[in-house]
């Protein structure tokens, strides 16, 4: 089986909001389970490339209660505390009132899904079920470490088709059991964009440093009229990037490289995944599926 990926994320700043509830959920074997879930919001103020900004890391958290051995999870007793005795900005009130908090096991993942109008949606998340509270001081952060294979790259091309400043890097992460989420990174500094474009290949496999960029941007934009001036509106946009700072320049080898076969298969399985859930939402098609073999044709 595929082997899983390092994919460390760290994340250390002031808890902003909480959104925990306890749930329930039907396992394969018809049974009951309690669980526990929901989204925490950190604010971290980070330096990306120079600029600081104030970001909102949205962190998703669950846990059922009992483990397989029928024993209290440890996952679920974190995550309640963080419920019932942790205190965010929102609640209080106060930025300084707030807890602090570390995390030190986040993990990147994608969440991947057609909406109500055929379109995909996809972002990456954090993901984590132990969240520590800091009482000294803390130092502001929020990085991943990840290892993965090239898919693409190239630089990023804007919706209007021009070419942007920002180098795009598409790559495959191989998650536990086997699962591969397809992942894209973004390098904005000259010196990064440099070594990944000279030194990076498609199917290399590769570890890279970097930061978080998940906030909310204001985006201004003009409407034209039949007479006089234009229609000034704005919009809010969620961004939820990944930025490239550091990595390996040589590509791993060996037992640390990812097997191009397993990569093709868990990419192949995710796009079949895609796709049935997009049938289950459409209405039912005589058409037959598209049968592709080809590491070009594997949905990216």
């Amino acid at each position: 089986m595929l082997r899983q990926a390092e994919n460390r994320v760290k994340i250390e700043g002031i808890l902003s909001e909480i959104d925990i509830r306890p749930n329930s959920f039907v396992n394969k074997n018809g049974e009951k389970v309690d669980s526990i879930g929901g989204t925490i919001k950190v604010k971290v103020n980070q330096n990306i490339n120079g600029e600081d900004l104030a970001l909102e890391v949205p962190i998703h958290l669950f846990a059922s209660k009992k483990t397989k051995k029928g024993t209290l999870n440890p996952a679920y007793s974190s995550i309640e505390r963080v419920a019932n005795e942790f205190v965010s900005i929102a609640a209080a009130d106060s930025e300084k009132e707030a807890d602090k908090i570390r995390i030190t096991n986040g993990k990147i993942t994608m969440n991947e899904y057609y909406n109500n109008n055929g379109l995909l949606v996809s972002f990456p998340r954090v993901t984590t079920s132990f969240i520590n509270k800091v009482d000294g001081d803390i130092d502001p952060e929020a990085t991943f470490s990840v290892e993965f294979t090239v898919v693409s790259k190239d630089y990023e091309i804007a919706p209007d088709g021009t070419q942007t400043d920002r180098y795009k890097i598409q790559g495959a992460l191989p998650q536990y059991g086997g699962k591969v989420d397809l992942i894209t990174f973004y390098a904005i500094n000259e010196n990064v964009i440099d070594a990944v474009s000279n030194y990076w290949n498609v199917g290399d496999t590769v570890k890279a440093s970097g930061k978080l960029k998940f906030n909310s941007e204001t985006e201004t934009y003009t409407t034209e009229v039949d007479f006089g001036e234009p229609i000034k509106n704005s919009r809010t946009i969620t961004v939820s990037d990944l930025i490239i700072t550091g990595g390996t320049q040589s590509p791993l080898e060996g037992e640390f490289a990812f097997d191009m076969e397993e990569i093709k298969t868990g990419l192949a399985e995710r796009k079949a995944n895609l796709d049935s859930q997009k049938e289950r939402n459409s209405k039912p098609s005589s058409a037959p599926p598209k049968n592709s073999n080809s590491f070009e044709d594997l949905g990216f």
